[in-house]
């Protein structure tokens, strides 16, 4: 609260100091104020991405601390926070985190820095509670319009990528795929092939069947 001789601001009010129930307000909320949940944050860097177990990234939080004279000031960047990835056993989509990337951080009620360590149970590394130090990132929120994305819709599933897309695979099974391109080979360019005038006439000697162009297909897969 402000006095005649200075200019910074507390937390109380006009009402904070009248009354027993006032005061324990008072008191209840700078407590709750200490409880840290989540916030959104931006990411600073990124450690360990690709096909490594899944890493660790560093954050800023967005919502900046406010001085008793109304004056913006930035958190300072929290390190070491473990990043989500959807994983299931050996199983796993892996787009990681980028820098600038904006995400929630969301503070743990515990001390999470031996589970960290070691991967697996371990008992609190301290007594502290709802920590900045404590965070775990989730990505995905209030970023701009991606450029490669699998898009899923009621017309159907879309795969785009600006650059290329791979498959890496022992086996490829075609399902349905192999009798649509059955039917494609079939209608469309078997005949085109085989009716093509090449000089004087059609190719001699040359003529195309399905089974010919899906075991060409099968073996350069």
């Amino acid at each position: 609260m402000a006095t005649d001789n200075s200019p910074y601001f507390g937390q109380t009010d006009l009402t904070s100091a009248q009354g027993d129930w006032n005061q324990m307000r008072f008191l209840i909320r700078q407590q709750m104020a200490k409880l840290n949940t989540s916030m959104p944050v931006r990411v600073i860097s990124v450690q360990a991405t690709g096909l490594d177990p899944v890493g660790f990234v560093t954050v800023r939080i967005l919502v900046d601390q406010v001085s008793g004279n109304d004056k913006a000031i930035p958190h300072s960047d929290i390190p070491n926070v473990p990043y989500f990835r959807l994983q299931g056993g050996a199983n796993a989509v892996v787009i990681d985190p980028e820098v600038g990337d904006i995400g929630m951080a969301s503070f743990c009620s515990r001390d999470i820095s031996a589970v960290k360590n070691a991967r697996q149970s371990a008992p609190p590394g301290s007594r502290r509670q709802y920590s900045f130090s404590d965070c775990m990132y989730f990505g995905g929120f209030l970023n701009g319009a991606p450029t490669q994305y699998i898009q899923f819709t009621e017309g159907g599933i879309l795969l785009h990528s600006p650059t290329s897309i791979k498959n890496d695979a022992p086996v490829v099974q075609l399902g349905n795929i192999e009798g649509a391109l059955r039917k494609l080979v079939d209608e469309r360019l078997i005949p085109l092939y085989n009716s093509h005038q090449h000089g004087s006439g059609p190719v001699p000697n040359v003529q195309l069947t399905p089974e010919t162009v899906l075991t060409v297909a099968t073996e350069a897969n």
